[in-house]
């Protein structure tokens, strides 16, 4: 066993899990941590273990000991994101050889699979009772977040001497926790390949969970952190959620209903089926991620929430959720936003390029144009507008040409839009008596959404 120090001095995590440890023995959830004869009230780990315990998601390795200062082993990690999420549906993990069928975390390796936390240390092997390294349970905190690890590709690890020791297949996600500013590292390093003990991880969720929510109902006060909904029939109104808001898969296929709340971090959907995720009343939030994994589930916006995030919202589900088709977030018809676009004076006063055009554009999938004014203000130039995709470089519609004092109102379109937001760079080529004379740049946003479903307007 290498190095074990107090996780609050090597991990801070702020983000949105509910705390879990798995074990062999049954289920305590009417003990005490101070039932435990090697629980120590003084310790660094006191709270995060009391409240683990006190909550019913600590258990004991028997009837007296709790073990905090013992490595935690993969199954028990594996049973720690299992309840966090209240996950109910498991893989078929037949081709693991070393989890037996009798075994206490069976059942919980072929939850953790199905949600896609766990993969094998190898394609026959699971090692359910091994320790779990650092760098294994980064790894597996980040899937559970599903954070985005492209957007943290990047992120500089040169501040810890050991960097190097970090595994090809961990460093995504180590990158990604260090990134969210999940992970600070102990001082200087990051200890990657040591292990992570009992009462180490528990102070992990300890650290993260603001609230969870596990019975049906309203809830309605302020949430300072992140929140995590293990179960259906629950409605958030009039509210601020300080961090994430997390709907675990304990959701299934009910309802979920968020009224006037606003989501500081982002919505992450694990749970909720094809009539469950309504967002209403100018609920809000920068970012929603879908990542349900068992079946399709729907993330409704109306009107209101949909003129509130709009503009700003970005919207990611994951490929394995793309795999059920039903599966999508669905925005209010916006073809009501197009009178209010935004007007962009875009005047380079060498050459006298003096055209107004749209900061947004605004569609519903499926349509071959949209409404889109651009004016040329010159008394003598002709201008060329060419309007392109970031991501790829091509034409959203086909070139076109204003003379002087000229305008156009509807802008067809190559290609019928695809649901989302395309960032979009519009280039204007200025010419006089023929000649080039100057070129501005200037970006767009199309944004696609669908009708609002007449089931539950």
């Amino acid at each position: 066993m290498k190095h074990k120090r107090i996780l609050a001095m090597i991990l801070a995590v702020a983000s949105c899990l509910s705390l879990a440890v798995g074990a062999s023995a049954a289920n305590t959830t009417t003990r005490k941590a101070t039932d435990f004869r090697d629980y120590d009230r003084t310790a660094w780990y006191a709270e995060a273990v009391s409240a683990a315990v006190d909550n019913g998601l600590l258990y004991g390795k028997s009837s007296t000991i709790i073990d905090p200062n013992g490595d935690m082993t993969r199954a028990e990690m594996a049973a720690i994101i299992n309840r966090s999420f209240g996950c109910y549906k498991a893989a078929d993990i037949s081709q693991y050889k070393d989890v037996a069928k009798s075994k206490w975390y069976y059942k919980d390796v072929g939850l953790a699979v199905q949600m896609g936390t766990y993969n094998g240390r190898s394609s026959s092997t699971m090692a359910p009772d091994a320790p779990i390294s650092r760098q294994e349970a980064m790894t597996v905190v980040a899937r559970a977040l599903e954070l985005d690890y492209d957007s943290y590709s990047k992120t500089d690890l040169s501040a810890f001497s050991d960097r190097s020791e970090i595994s090809n297949w961990a460093l995504p996600y180590v990158r990604a926790m260090v990134g969210a500013d999940y992970i600070h590292g102990r001082g200087k390093v990051l200890a990657p390949l040591d292990n992570i003990t009992r009462a180490e991880f528990a102070q992990i969720f300890h650290n993260i969970i603001g609230t969870y929510i596990v019975s049906k109902g309203t809830y309605d006060k302020d949430i300072k952190g992140s929140v995590l909904i293990r179960t259906d029939d629950v409605t958030l109104q009039n509210m601020t959620v300080d961090g994430d808001l997390i709907i675990g898969c304990g959701a299934a296929d009910g309802k979920i209903t968020l009224d006037n709340v606003t989501v500081k971090g982002r919505l992450l959907v694990w749970g909720g089926g094809t009539k469950a995720v309504y967002c209403n009343n100018a609920t809000q939030m920068p970012a929603v991620v879908v990542a349900r994994v068992d079946d399709a589930v729907k993330v409704i916006y109306d009107r209101d929430s949909t003129l509130a995030v709009i503009d700003t919202i970005k919207v990611r589900i994951t490929e394995r959720a793309k795999q059920h088709k039903e599966t999508e977030v669905i925005f209010y018809d916006v073809s009501g936003l197009r009178e209010a676009q935004k007007q962009l004076n875009a005047i380079v006063a060498d050459n006298q390029i003096d055209i107004t055009a749209p900061a947004h554009l605004y569609a519903l999938v499926g349509e071959s144009s949209v409404k889109a004014e651009f004016r040329n203000n010159s008394a003598n130039d002709t201008y060329r507008v060419e309007i392109r995709r970031n991501k790829d470089d091509s034409l959203i519609a086909d070139a076109f040409e204003l003379a002087a004092g000229k305008s156009i109102s509807t802008l067809a379109l190559l290609e019928a839009p695809e649901f989302g937001n395309t960032d979009c760079i519009v280039t204007i080529t200025a010419y006089r008596d023929g000649k080039q004379i100057g070129t501005l740049n200037t970006e767009l946003t199309l944004h696609t959404a669908y009708l609002w479903p007449k089931e539950v307007q």
